[in-house]
C-alpha cells in the first residue's frame, strides 16, 4: 500500500481543516467587518450656468476649485475608493441673475458602495456670477528721483486693460504706480512696479480708495519701467558737414530752426559739461554744383539715438545750401599725381597721361588750385583679378587747397582697365 503524503493526510484530517477554516474566517472578518475613516483630496468641483443665462452671465472665479471628502465605511469598500471615485459639483440650475453667492458642494460616488460621506472641506464655495466687462483705464504714476537736478524720462505704458465682473470693473477709475527712483551713476535704471487700481480719477486724492478684488484681472499686473537720466541743453546750434571732411562756412547755408533744445545724457557731454554743435551730414559734397539745394532732415536723423528732442513742435529740419556764388574750373591733373594702392600682383592698370577734373569753389580757391599738387588715389583692395578686365574701384581726390572747393563727381568709383604684366 502506497504511503500518503503529509499534505494528503493534512487535507483528510477533519479536525485540522476545521481549525484552519475558523482561523481564516476570523481573519477575513477582522479585515472586512471593521469600519474605517479615510479622506480623499484634490477632488475638482464642477459647475456651469444653465443655458438660459449663460449667454449673458459668466462665472469669473471661485474661492476654491477643489475639495476634500472624508468617508466612513467598511474597510473593503473604502479601500476600493480613490479621489477619482467621486464627483464634486454645484447645482446652479436655479441661478437667473447676477451676484456673489455661496453654494453648497454636493458629492456623488462613481461606485455603488456602502459608504457614508462624513465631511466635505470646504462645504460651500463662493461664486461670482455677473456680466463680463473689459475697459481700458489710464495708468498714472508719481515718482521722486535721486540724484536731483536731472530730467528723467520713463517708458510707463499709457493704459492697462481691466477685465472681470461688470459690477466691479465699473468702479475702477484709474491705475497707478509710484515710488522713489535712484540711479547712482545718473544714467538709467529699471524697476518693477505692481499696479494698483483706484475708484478715483486721481489716485493720489485723499478720497481715492484702493480696489482689491479677486475677480478682477489686468492685461498685466506688474510693469518694468526704465528711467533714463538727462541734462537739458538749450539752443544748441547746427553745423553742416560732409563725408569728404571739407569745412563748409556757415555763410553758405541756412538751417531752420537754427538750433534745438535737447535732453542729453552725461556720457555725451564734454569734460566741461557742454555740447557745442549738432552736425548735419549732407553726405558727399562732391555731388554738388554751384547751385542752391533745399534739403529736409528729420530731427531723429540729426541727433543721437541717445538724445531726446525737447524743442516743442519741431520734428523736421530744413537746410538751404547756397553754392550759387561759387565758380567752376576744369583742370588737367598729370598721371604722376595718381597713386594706386593694393594693386593685384602681376597686374597694372591703364593710366591716362592726364586726368580731367571739374572743380567747384570760391574764386580765391580756384586761383590757388595747382594741378601739380592734387592727389588721386585708386584703391584696388576689393579687386580679385585673374585676367585683364575693367573693374569699378574707389577713387579719392585731394585738391590740397585751404579755401572752399571740391572735385565734382557723380560716383565715388571709376571704371579702370586692369592689364596683366
Amino acid at each position: 500500500m502506497q504511503n500518503k503524503s503529509l499534505f494528503s493526510r493534512f487535507l483528510t484530517n477533519k479536525k485540522v481543516l476545521f481549525i484552519v477554516s475558523v482561523v481564516l474566517a476570523f481573519i477575513f472578518w477582522i479585515l472586512t467587518a471593521d469600519n474605517i475613516t479615510k479622506t480623499f483630496n484634490e477632488i475638482p468641483v464642477k459647475f456651469s450656468l444653465p443655458e438660459s443665462v449663460s449667454q449673458e452671465l459668466e462665472i469669473f472665479s471661485s474661492s476654491d476649485d477643489y475639495v476634500s471628502v472624508t468617508v466612513d465605511g467598511k474597510r473593503v469598500a473604502v479601500d476600493a475608493l480613490s479621489s477619482d471615485s467621486f464627483n464634486a459639483y454645484i447645482d446652479l440650475s436655479d441661478v437667473n441673475e447676477a451676484g456673489e453667492k455661496s453654494f453648497d458642494v454636493k458629492i456623488k460616488s462613481n461606485q455603488n458602495l456602502n459608504i457614508d460621506v462624513t465631511k466635505i472641506e470646504p462645504e460651500n464655495i463662493t461664486l461670482m456670477i455677473d456680466k463680463p466687462m473689459t475697459k481700458t483705464v489710464e495708468l498714472k504714476y508719481d515718482f521722486s528721483y535721486s540724484p536731483e537736478g536731472y530730467y528723467v524720462e520713463n517708458n510707463v505704458p499709457e493704459t492697462v486693460e481691466v477685465s472681470g465682473p461688470q459690477s466691479f470693473v465699473e468702479k475702477v477709475k484709474s491705475a497707478y504706480i509710484g515710488g522713489s527712483v535712484t540711479s547712482k551713476d545718473a544714467t538709467s535704471v529699471t524697476n518693477n512696479y505692481k499696479i494698483t487700481l483706484y475708484d478715483h480719477e486721481n489716485p493720489t486724492d485723499p478720497e481715492a480708495k484702493i480696489i482689491n478684488n479677486e475677480y478682477i484681472t489686468l492685461s498685466y499686473d506688474n510693469v518694468d519701467v526704465t528711467f533714463s537720466y538727462y541734462i537739458i541743453k538749450e539752443n544748441i546750434p547746427f553745423e553742416v558737414v560732409c563725408s569728404e571732411g571739407v569745412i563748409i562756412p556757415d555763410t553758405y547755408y541756412q538751417v531752420t530752426p537754427d538750433n534745438l533744445s535737447l535732453a542729453i545724457p552725461d556720457s555725451l557731454l564734454d569734460e566741461d559739461g557742454n555740447y557745442d554743435v549738432l552736425p548735419i551730414d549732407i553726405g558727399r559734397l562732391a555731388q554738388c554744383k554751384n547751385e542752391i539745394y533745399n534739403l529736409t532732415f528729420s530731427v531723429k536723423e540729426v541727433i543721437s539715438d541717445k538724445m531726446l528732442n525737447k524743442t516743442d513742435g519741431v520734428e523736421n529740419i530744413s537746410l538751404r545750401l547756397d553754392f550759387s556764388s561759387l565758380s567752376t574750373k576744369t583742370i588737367q591733373v598729370p598721371s604722376s599725381r595718381c597713386r594706386a594702392e593694393n594693386l593685384p600682383v602681376g597686374f597694372n592698370y591703364n593710366k591716362p597721361e592726364t586726368f580731367s577734373i571739374v572743380v567747384f569753389g570760391t574764386k580765391s580757391a580756384l586761383a590757388t588750385l595747382d594741378p601739380e599738387k592734387v592727389d588721386i588715389i585708386i584703391d584696388f583692395a576689393d579687386v580679385t583679378a585673374s585676367e585683364a578686365k575693367y573693374v569699378d574701384v574707389p577713387v579719392t581726390i585731394n585738391l590740397n587747397v585751404d579755401d572752399l572747393c571740391w572735385a565734382y563727381r557723380r560716383s565715388q568709383t571709376s571704371s579702370v582697365l586692369l592689364i596683366a604684366e
